[in-house]
């Protein structure tokens, strides 16, 4: 087991308390009054529907691996849990990129010539964009900063480089000599075609190797190994948190 039970009661609690979140935040957007359709259609179409999405990726792995697991999961389980992890990343960059489309096309936000802000040019911390901010807003989007570049490595990696994968297992270091010595007697076996030696050697290998609950992508890129139970729910909890100061934003402005 990788967590303390310190780590998994946190854990657990901190499953609990998304679906009240989530409904919550929900609330507040379906009270707000747009004057803008697009807007509206970013708010309820874009950010509140994958704040649904998210919650339910985050089921989704808790259930296939809760963080008490006994057994690390099957091969199947980890595509799974991969497929749900891909999910949730884009869809947490998405989010964040609904909130900047909702601001903008609620409060008419332009370039500083007064000409149509390039869709690729709408994002929170997007010059154009951030600039229409209060300086408390600007303020508190900077103490995110290392949030924002760190999901940026991850959906960029994801879209365009190495997909996010669950490990099948890591080799404690102690065990990295012994770990070498069966790859080198496996690739002596393949060039003498003793494919029964091979099999037998690759399950003495798999056997030096331990299950950890991480996420990663890259490991030419020197990607960290990111726990994933906590990850998800961090980053919920960011987008939450995100998603309530926008809405202030737009009441202090209105």
């Amino acid at each position: 087991m990788y967590y303390s039970p310190e780590q998994i009661k946190k854990l657990q609690e901190g499953h609990a308390t998304l679906h009240g979140k989530r409904d919550e935040l929900l609330l507040q957007y379906l009270g707000h009054h747009f004057n803008n359709s697009r807007a509206q259609e970013h708010a309820m179409q874009g950010f509140l529907r994958r704040l649904k999405i998210l919650v339910r990726c985050i089921d989704n792995v808790f259930e296939i691996l809760p963080p008490s697991y006994a057994d690390p999961p099957t091969d199947d389980e980890r595509s799974d849990i991969e497929i749900n992890i891909q999910a949730f990343v884009f869809n947490v960059f998405g989010a964040i990129d609904n909130l900047a489309w909702i601001w903008v096309s609620e409060k008419g936000v332009t370039k500083k010539d007064g000409t149509e802000i390039p869709l690729t040019s709408v994002g929170l911390r997007k010059k154009d964009v951030s600039r229409s901010f209060s300086q408390e807003f600007r303020a508190y989007l900077n103490t995110r900063r290392e949030w924002f570049e760190y999901q940026e490595n991850y959906r960029h990696a994801l879209g365009h480089r190495i997909p996010l994968y669950v490990p099948p297992y890591t080799v404690p270091k102690a065990k990295h000599v012994a770990y070498q010595e069966l790859e080198d007697r496996k690739a002596e076996a393949i060039k003498n075609q003793d494919y029964d030696a091979y099999d037998r050697l690759s399950s003495e290998q798999d056997a030096l190797g331990v299950f950890r609950p991480w996420m990663k992508h890259s490991y030419e890129e020197g990607s960290k190994t990111v726990p994933f139970h906590i990850q998800m729910l961090a980053d919920f909890n960011t987008v939450v948190e995100v998603g309530q100061k926008m809405l202030a934003e737009l009441n202090r402005n209105i």
